[in-house]
């Protein structure tokens, strides 16, 4: 198992190098391409001279291949720049914005993890059947329904009619303490979860239906296991090895969607960071960020892919 570790690392490793420097590269051009940073800079009454005299104190006047090059030499050394409009260091900035992403991701994670394992469990018990037909319809419903609508609906429902949870906002849980800061954020977890929930709970499904067709589920059943026993000691852990992969595969849509439900709920995270950078053409700190996502994504990933691996045997054998 260990040696399967090491070479599973090994070769993401090998593979992430490649991915970041297209990403990054990729942003770098695109950016460039929609405007000019030393334009921002100067602002919109600067002159002609004054707008070149800025691009050449940030080095803008350089090829682009080198200026992503220098980029990148500083990225790797852990300095990512200054931003254009905070005047600050971007790795700060990225520093203060990033604990309300982090506990909302967590507690939409949680929320998700835990209701599509219960409701998934619930249905497979008896596939076809009443509850299985709806919950199935409704995981539909929810994945087609977009987070920031569903946040929306959230804030009509339980903020403004039944006024029992905050509409937006956020605090600290060095401020009012982790619970009070936690029931600022439910709503937007709430929005933020249900696409995740839904398909982490057909996948969860689908894989116990198929783990519980399986011959040994029959020997099982033979030797007077009960189907408790055989849920606990043998389905719940092959089935899942498909759950952990989708859970790393929904990191990138935890991020996408935690980018409008921030804006929706005010939340000051990496989200509203995000677009408020991109509105400012503030080019240092969409660069970082879009840095900081892949390298989130890509991590994710491996580590479902180990954890996967180390429930499933079938799994192990095949990598």
């Amino acid at each position: 198992m260990a040696a399967l570790i090491v070479k599973l690392v090994a070769r993401r490793l090998l593979a992430a190098v490649p991915i970041l420097i297209v990403v990054t590269f990729g942003t770098y051009l695109m950016l460039f391409s929609i405007g000019d940073p030393a334009s921002v800079v100067a602002g919109e009454s600067a002159t002609p001279q004054q707008v070149e005299q800025v691009r050449q104190d940030l080095g803008l006047d350089r090829p682009l291949a080198a200026q992503y090059l220098s980029w990148l030499g500083d990225a790797v050394r852990g300095d990512l720049g200054e931003s254009l409009h905070h005047r600050g260091s971007v790795t700060a900035l990225i520093g203060e914005n990033l604990a309300p992403t982090l506990l909302l991701s967590l507690l939409a994670m949680v929320i998700a993890v835990v209701t599509s394992v219960l409701m998934g469990s619930a249905i497979s018990m008896r596939p076809g059947g009443l509850l299985d037909r709806i919950l199935r319809g409704v995981a539909v419903l929810g994945i087609a329904i977009p987070n920031f609508l569903v946040g929306l609906m959230l804030i009509l429902v339980f903020a403004v009619w039944l006024p029992w949870l905050p509409a937006g906002g956020y605090r600290s849980p060095s401020e009012v303490g982790l619970s009070d800061a936690l029931w600022y954020l439910l709503l937007p977890a709430l929005a933020l979860a249900l696409s995740l929930m839904c398909q982490q709970m057909r996948t969860f499904r689908a894989s116990l239906v198929k783990e519980y067709g399986a011959d040994y589920v029959g020997t099982a059943r033979m030797k007077g296991v009960s189907r408790r026993g055989i849920f606990f000691r043998h389905v719940s852990r092959n089935a899942s090895a498909p759950l952990v992969t989708v859970i790393g595969l929904e990191v990138g849509v935890l991020i996408t969607g935690a980018l409008l439900v921030e804006v929706v709920f005010a939340i000051p995270g990496i989200g509203t960071l995000t677009l408020d950078a991109v509105r400012g053409q503030d080019f240092p700190v969409v660069q970082a960020l879009v840095a900081l996502f892949a390298l989130v994504v890509l991590g994710a990933n491996l580590v479902a892919d180990l954890v996967a691996s180390w429930l499933n045997p079938e799994a192990r054998s095949r990598s």
